[in-house]
């Protein structure tokens, strides 16, 4: 993408609508020598004065609605060039006023050739064919009569037309009797409110040629001019029941000006016109941009964003260093979409950046300029419980990585050594905009029972935590606190439908005064409990299977000075609003691995005919849910967990 506009001078434009001496008349051919006025694109000027005109029209007789084939000679244009150039693509064409059998425009277009052009000379553009449809209604000896040569021309990456109106001198090149009946006509319908460049245009119609392909193009409104240059891609098909759908997406702003336009579609047998509006987006406020991020390390790849700006333009985005001095090697150029937004991926990739500027097509008017600081802090990495079972997956998080990257994981030796990758059968990992990590990773099923490290590597930034692969482990939540913390105590790994019993343990291995729990293990080897610590002496916390293997294992746990910890809570965002409103529900200090069921609750307490919404609670004991209201009678959003403790909370909401 060009970091600044190529400036076009008024003469490096080609414009001409001529071509080579008209050879011997084909047998039949029309010719006419009607006067033509020119209008030059780029600031050009106009030029008027005579032109030739030859055509041949093929067959004699064609069915109403049938194809017409013409042979197009055209003598000099009084339109020159101001430069020579080599191989300037070009594709010519020409309008048809039809009378007698038939009335409306048609158009002749020829192909796109590339031609040699003298400065200050006549333009030699060879003979040239194409089609043309007459319409379904034609009926009895149809006159052709031109009225209009355009041009178009590519130079430098643009495309530029050159209209040449005949206004005087005219006549008719020929005349087709329209006999014979070629079957209903088609039709066409396409949006009746103004469209914008850039965007797909939506069409349909019936009585089409089945499985034939239909080829949009653009006219302007009398019918002329048609370009199926002006739609630079599309969905659309005709069914076998001669139904045609899709849509046909229109060039950017640059290529179609505003306006009344018909838009044609063609079939190769046959053609209906529709009318089109075109209308760009113009911004409705001042421009305005943000940052995904206000800082990120080096390496980082950030989204900045804008709105407000005028479509399909070049939106210019560089760093600037602390002095407000452009740091070029850091720009990034994308186009402004139909909807007046743009979206660019900035790498952060160098240390002087201290701020973001974005401008409109260069120019000074639209800049804006945003701080921006490039971070060194170092990324981190955390694996909540920090212990799995081979074959387990366990969550991770972290903050400080950089953007834009993928991040990786490794199983390492607990000293960060012999890291390997294979240790990891599968990963979710990913840095969010913000610089965030989330995501899973799953452990290999074959990895050995020990204390590893587990390594995560994303963009030249890297990060340990330990992690214990066990086939049996405990998770206390938490695992400190004052004399009479409720501690949750999850296990995994343990025989299925075995009792556990739950004690607490002194230094010595004795077990303390704290009355024994005990919990029958899930059918996943799992089970969750609640063990109140009071005893003052209590070291650690030891689960061990009755009857059974017996399998132990054991967690350490804290006594702290201080109070008791606060009991289960969460928070809705927004408390209030209407209908509809989708309310995320967040909640802290519930049983890890429990379920909880969130439900909308009545004045009284009786639940709403709202959805209740279930998750499963993660291993620090948070959750986070959305939950819509719909039920007029809701006043209150209540969290409950399942089949655990049954702990329930409940927080006010507000219908608006």
């Amino acid at each position: 993408m060009l970091r600044r506009a190529v400036a076009l001078t008024a003469g490096a434009v080609l414009v001409w609508t001529g071509g080579a001496v008209a050879l011997a008349p084909v047998a039949h051919a029309g010719t006419v020598t009607p006067t033509v006025h020119c209008s030059l694109p780029a600031g050009q000027g106009e030029a008027t004065g005579p032109q030739q005109m030859s055509v041949d029209l093929s067959p004699a007789v064609v069915d109403p609605g049938g194809k017409v084939h013409a042979k197009v000679t055209l003598g000099p244009s009084p339109a020159t060039s101001g430069l020579s150039l080599s191989d300037v693509p070009t594709t010519p064409s020409i309008d048809f006023a039809m009378s007698g059998g038939a009335t409306g425009t048609v158009t002749v277009t020829g192909p796109q050739i590339n031609l040699d052009i003298p400065s200050g000379k006549p333009i030699e553009i060879p003979p040239y064919e194409g089609d043309f449809i007459i319409p379904a209604s034609a009926k009895g000896p149809i006159s052709f009569t031109p009225v209009r040569n355009l041009t178009r021309t590519k130079v430098l990456g643009s495309t530029y037309e050159t209209p040449c109106d005949v206004i005087s001198g005219g006549g008719s090149i020929g005349t087709v009797t329209a006999e014979g009946t070629a079957g209903l006509p088609a039709t066409l319908t396409a949006p009746t409110t103004a469209v914008r460049p850039s965007t797909a245009v939506a069409l349909t119609g019936s009585l089409w040629t089945a499985g034939a392909t239909p080829v949009p193009s653009l006219c302007a409104a009398d019918g002329g001019g048609c370009d199926t240059g002006k739609f630079v891609s599309g969905t659309l098909a005709i069914s076998s029941s001669g139904e045609l759908t899709g849509s046909a997406v229109l060039a950017a702003a640059g290529a179609v000006a505003d306006g009344s336009y018909l838009v044609k579609v063609g079939d190769g047998t046959k053609e209906a016109t529709a009318p089109l509006t075109v209308k760009a987006y113009v911004p409705g406020g001042p421009r305005t941009i943000a940052l995904s991020r206000p800082g990120a390390p080096l390496g980082s790849v950030i989204k900045v964003t804008g709105s407000n700006y005028f479509q399909d333009r070049w939106i210019n985005t560089v760093a600037l260093d602390a002095s407000g001095a452009t740091l070029d090697d850091t720009a990034v150029y994308v186009k402004s979409t139909a909807d007046g937004t743009f979206s660019a991926d900035f790498t952060v990739s160098d240390p002087a950046i201290a701020a973001i500027q974005v401008d409109e097509g260069n120019d000074p008017a639209t800049v804006l300029t945003t701080p921006f600081a490039v971070t060194d802090a170092s990324a981190t990495l955390s694996a909540g419980a920090a212990k799995v079972k081979p074959g387990g997956t366990i969550t991770l998080s972290g903050g400080d990585w950089p953007t834009g990257t993928t991040p990786a994981a490794a199983l390492c030796a607990a000293d960060g050594s012999a890291c390997d990758s294979a240790r990891i059968s599968g990963s979710t990992l990913r840095i969010n905009a913000d610089g965030t990590l989330a995501g899973t990773v799953t452990v290999a099923g074959s990895t050995p029972r020990a204390v590893y490290a587990l390594k995560v590597t994303a963009g030249g930034e890297q990060a340990l935590t330990p992690l214990t692969v066990a086939p049996t482990f405990v998770v206390l939540t938490p695992s400190a606190g004052p004399k009479g913390t409720a501690v949750t105590v999850l296990g995994q790994g343990f025989a299925k439908v075995a009792t556990v019993s739950i004690v607490g343990l002194r230094a010595d291995g004795s077990q303390t005064s704290d009355p024994v729990r005990t919990k029958v293990v899930g059918l996943d080897g799992a089970f969750s409990q609640t063990f109140t610590v009071n005893a003052t002496d209590t070291v650690a916390i030891r689960v061990r299977e009755v009857l059974v293997n017996p399998r132990t294992e054991t967690a350490a746990f804290t006594v702290q000075d201080g109070t008791v910890p606060a009991g289960p809570s969460f928070a809705l965002s927004p408390s209030e609003g209407p209908l509809g409103t989708v309310v995320q529900v967040t909640g802290r200090g519930f049983a890890p691995v429990a379920t909880v069921s969130v439900t909308g609750r009545t004045a009284d307490g009786k639940q709403t005919s709202d959805s209740y919404v279930t998750r499963v609670i993660g291993l620090d004991g948070t959750f986070a849910l959305n939950f819509t209201v719909r039920d007029q009678g809701t006043r209150a959003i209540r969290a409950c967990e399942v089949l655990v403790n049954g702990k329930i909370v409940q927080q006010s909401f507000t219908l608006s």
